[in-house]
């Protein structure tokens, strides 16, 4: 038990720490809270505040609270007696909660060490301390505010004593209001590209961005992400032409298909992972239909029982993307032979934009390792004019 306490408050004390090294991912919330534990012969009801501070995903949070302790039975310091009760507790909290989405529900997890009172104090020594864990959901109320509810589960962090013979095993129930303060904003940026949708061919671009932008963590904001969607593709055609390469992504050697993609969006200020089976576990669902795909969206084709290529929706019913049986970046129109081996070869789509779902899919591409770049596709070669 010394152990496992001795690392978690490390835990805790590296997480205080992370601002230090980078400030700009930090965000922290001020929080007012009432909680309830419940159990006969005794019922705890306390009000307190908390301050957090973390980077996304990872977090440390320390909170008290003052209230009530009353019992029922006159063992307990008399038949419904009520007497002062506090308690503290330091938290290391897993989540969502510090990552600067705006909307949807957020879960989060958390363990951590705490003290509180007892019905039979004696000194200002004789405390009660605990471990616990528990999970919870924050729902943001706009970029500043957010409710909360969480479970918190108490165990003895030490050998049972006189003092803890009040201590009561029953969930603790905490709800809050959360004021957040700290984390910037997400930046934009522009291509620059006119989009003429005529066009279908053009020679390999010379030019090259006149301005990057640095990537954004997942999950991207709301603004930057639908911001982003309306540029890839304008910004995408300007590397019409560029040739396939397999693992390729830049223009001067060549993409391939997923690093076509992250390469565009990366000038939008958007961070995706590398390959299109790790893509395909970002961002928002959307129906795997042509006709319920916006511009800008992420459409995945299936080879062998697998992922493996992936394309810009250029809205119109054509796609954009880097095709080894096209020779390299170019339009496909869905509407031909050779784009309807990729409309029956579609098996998902994703909007890169905000949302509650983001937050699962996020935690879901960190566990989908690289394993290898995307095969090339195997479509039909395009008709010669």
């Amino acid at each position: 038990m010394r152990i496992v306490c001795s690392s978690l408050i490390a835990s805790l004390a590296a997480t205080l720490l992370l601002p230090i090294r980078a400030p700009a991912q930090t965000t922290g919330a001020v929080e007012w809270y009432g909680t309830l534990v419940s159990a006969t012969p005794l019922t705890r009801t306390m009000g307190g505040m908390a301050m957090s501070i973390g980077m996304p995903f990872l977090g440390a949070r320390v909170s008290g609270a003052l209230g009530a302790s009353s019992t029922t039975y006159e063992t307990f310091s008399g038949a419904g007696n009520s007497k002062l009760a506090w308690a503290t507790d330091a938290d290391l909290v897993l989540g969502p909660v510090n990552s600067r989405v705006t909307t949807g529900i957020l879960p989060y997890a958390f363990a951590g060490l705490g003290m509180q009172s007892s019905t039979k104090t004696g000194a200002f020594t004789d405390v009660i301390r605990t471990w616990s864990y528990g999970g919870g959901a924050q729902i943001p109320l706009g970029s500043v505010l957010s409710v909360s509810a969480e479970t918190r589960l108490r165990q003895l962090a030490s050998s049972a004593t006189f003092t803890d013979s009040q201590f009561v095993r029953n969930p603790e129930i905490r709800v809050g209001l959360s004021l957040r303060f700290g984390g910037g904003t997400r930046s934009r940026a522009g291509s620059g590209s006119v989009y003429s949708r005529g066009r279908t061919d053009n020679p390999p671009s010379a030019r090259r961005p006149r301005t990057t932008t640095p990537s954004t963590r997942w999950p991207v904001s709301t603004t930057s992400a639908r911001g982003a969607s309306r540029r890839v593709v304008p910004d995408a055609e300007n590397y019409i032409g560029v040739p396939y390469k397999w693992g390729g992504s830049s223009p001067e050697t060549g993409f391939d298909c997923s690093g076509l993609v992250q390469y565009v969006y990366s000038r939008q200020g958007v961070s995706l992972p590398r390959t299109s089976r790790q893509m395909a576990a970002a961002g928002v669902g959307v129906d795997a239909r042509v006709a319920s795909l916006r511009e800008g969206d992420l459409m995945f084709f299936a080879q062998n029982g697998e992922i493996s290529h992936v394309a810009i929706y250029a809205s119109g019913g054509r796609i954009i993307h880097s095709s080894s049986s096209g020779g390299g970046v170019r339009y496909d129109d869905l509407g031909t032979q050779r784009g309807q081996w990729f409309v029956n070869h579609m098996v998902a789509a994703r909007r890169v934009s905000d949302d509650s779902r983001v937050i699962a899919n996020a935690l879901a591409v960190a566990n989908i390792a690289f394993d290898h770049f995307d095969p090339p596709d195997q479509a039909p070669a395009p008709r010669k004019r």
